[in-house]
């Protein structure tokens, strides 16, 4: 019988060797900026062409090569990072198995000059073959140019991506340096543009770089029982949909791994809405005998002795920093001005029956209102700088100022303890929104969202009762949800509720001190729809109900005493709300650095 198992060409094997760590231009830039960070380098840069199919150049400054080393770098397993196995298990370096170089220059034509300060030298490889080595004069450093990527091999070079697509994913490897190295230089190049010079600096200055959409975000620092954790996290106001700006880093090297960002976004917990991704860079500093970084080709990803007290730690860490956040922010743009070149006025905003002086001299004397008619007009054939305004608004746009001493409403309170003290003056605007004056600017709350915060917090940590209702609610439900509400029969029951069962009626008796006896249909049967389905389901059922609950809260154009308002403060204050269950914000402030800068102040 013809055996068939054969071993392969050398040629073949190490095509396939190469494949594992060069699969595209961002993972060719990827090596060799670690070599450059490896050899020291202070200074590095990056061009490419064609989205770095046809060219890549990485430069750098580092300690260098001498001639007999660039002939050497270029074949496999050729290092100077580890010398024993037990080096594996300790590995503090980017690069240390000696696969980079040889993988690229076995798929492209290879142009590498070095200096090490004493002897300079020049290496061509085309297809992994060294066909010269000459004399070349350069300071010390290294310049490694890749031609033609997977020039010798179609197959692969057939299913790169667009032009467009590759330089995008090469930025993004350069992005991900940039925050990773803020202490290095950075001058990054696709074609002949400038996309990225970056001089050292800290790493809030180069998030900012790289996300400069972010206007909220924290630094911090912390020791945990691992190691430490520091980086950079968003206020949860900024969020994208997906987690690309999301970046984790283990001992200094970029990792994907699915549960540190569940454990980021678990740290967030309801202050980012559904499906929502806030922004991070988290970089983890664990001792190496802790953290395997080989196990992966292009070491992307890393094993943890002890994985779950590492997300533990992340979770509680994001979620202390979270908590420090005063509340969403919202930034003004400065308007044009409404005067032409030769100082015509162009727009006009004129403030009629209520004026912004009258407004001021009001909330100085402490009075109860203002005028209930606020018109705002604009010159008819001109929108002007501030947009097409309306000629008039039907709704008051300031309603009414209060002070606590002279409410023109006493309502029962929501809360069952109340504050002594009276709040400072306040602005209640659509009967749904407070401002008031806070140490750096106006904040303004919701407060059905903060109070429904406040509702589903109280569920969570079960600080309420059961409460007997004199008629018990009918409801009637299908097979189905009888069945699931037969097996959420314990849980519902620990929570407060007690119903009956008869056929498909079932007759609730009893139910959770915070939850309106006006809601609990529609509570417990979306309750009960949501866990219904096979797939999707609430994390818990006291979760789900908490999310459920939150209709008891206060509506628009309900009445609050001025102390149940304080007390919604304080609450909100306290506890670090930055928004209600559903990921809706709370408090939004104008900062009143802000407002100067909107008013040229």
């Amino acid at each position: 019988m013809k055996i068939k198992i054969k071993r392969l060409p050398d040629e073949v094997i190490s095509k396939i060797a190469a494949g594992e760590v060069v699969t595209n231009p961002a993972s060719v830039v990827k090596e060799l900026v670690e070599n450059s960070v490896d050899a020291r380098a202070s200074k590095i840069e990056i061009q490419i062409r064609n989205g770095g199919k046809s060219y890549i150049k990485v430069s750098d400054n580092g300690i260098g090569m001498s001639t007999e080393e660039l002939t050497l770098a270029v074949q496999r397993y050729t290092t100077s990072k580890i010398e024993t196995l037990e080096d594996i298990y300790k590995i503090t370096s980017f690069g240390f198995r000696g696969e980079a170089l040889a993988s690229i220059a076995e798929v492209s034509r290879l142009l590498i000059t070095s200096s090490n300060g004493e002897v300079s030298g020049k290496l061509e490889v085309v297809g992994g073959k060294v066909v010269r080595i000459s004399e070349a004069f350069r300071e010390r450093g290294t310049t490694v140019e890749v031609y033609d990527l997977f020039f010798n091999v179609p197959a692969r070079r057939k299913f790169l991506s667009s032009e467009k697509v590759e330089a995008r994913m090469v930025t993004e490897m350069v992005e991900r340096f940039l925050v990773a190295l803020p202490s290095v230089e950075f001058l990054y190049k696709i074609e002949d543009e400038v996309v990225y010079f970056a001089k050292p600096s800290r790493l809030s200055d180069r998030f900012s770089t790289v996300f400069p959409e972010v206007r909220e975000f924290r630094e911090f620092e912390e020791e945990t029982s691992f190691g430490k954790v520091r980086g950079v996290i968003s206020s949860p106001q900024y969020c994208r949909k997906n987690r690309t700006g999301q970046m984790f880093f283990v001992n200094g090297r970029f990792v994907l791994d699915s549960l540190l960002n569940s454990a980021l976004e678990r740290g967030y917990g309801e202050s980012i809405s559904h499906g929502g991704k806030p922004y991070a860079v988290i970089f983890l500093e664990i001792s190496p005998d802790r953290v395997d970084v080989n196990i992966h080709p292009q070491k992307l990803q890393v094993k943890f002795s002890d994985a779950q007290g590492v997300y533990n730690e992340i979770i509680r860490v994001v979620r202390d920093q979270v908590r420090k956040f005063p509340g969403f922010t919202m930034f003004v743009e400065r308007p044009t001005s409404d005067l032409s070149s030769d100082g015509r006025q162009v727009g006009r905003v004129d403030y009629a029956d209520g004026t912004l002086s009258d407004i001021g001299a009001t909330l100085r004397e402490g009075a109860t209102s203002v005028s209930e008619k606020s018109v705002v007009s604009r010159a008819p054939d001109s929108a002007g700088p501030w947009g097409d305004v309306p000629s008039t608004l039907e709704r008051p746009i300031f309603k009414t100022v209060h002070s606590v001493n002279q409410l023109p409403y006493q309502a029962p309170y929501i809360f069952a303890d109340v504050l002594s003290t009276v709040p400072a003056n306040y602005l209640i605007v659509k009967e749904r929104y407070v401002i008031f004056e806070d140490v750096d600017g106006l904040a303004i709350m919701d407060f059905h969202a903060a109070h429904e915060r406040l509702i589903f917090e109280k569920l969570k940590t079960r600080q309420f009762s059961s409460s007997r209702l004199l008629i018990p609610v009918e409801i009637r439900l299908s097979k189905s949800m009888l069945d699931t509400l037969r097996n959420l029969e314990r849980e519902l029951e620990a929570l407060g509720f007690e119903f009956s069962m008869e056929n498909d009626l079932v007759k609730v008796t009893a139910i959770p001190s915070l939850v309106k006896v006006t809601e609990v249909k529609d509570i417990l049967t979306e309750l009960l729809d949501d866990y219904r389905l096979p797939f999707d389901k609430p994390e818990t059922v006291l979760h789900a109900l908490a999310s459920k609950a939150c209709k008891a809260a206060v509506k628009t154009g309900d009445k609050l005493t001025g102390a149940e308002i304080e007390q919604l403060l304080k609450e909100v204050r306290s506890r670090g709300f930055l928004t209600c269950p559903h990921g809706r914000p709370i408090v939004m402030k104008i900062k009143f650095s802000e407002l100067d800068n909107f008013f040229g102040r």
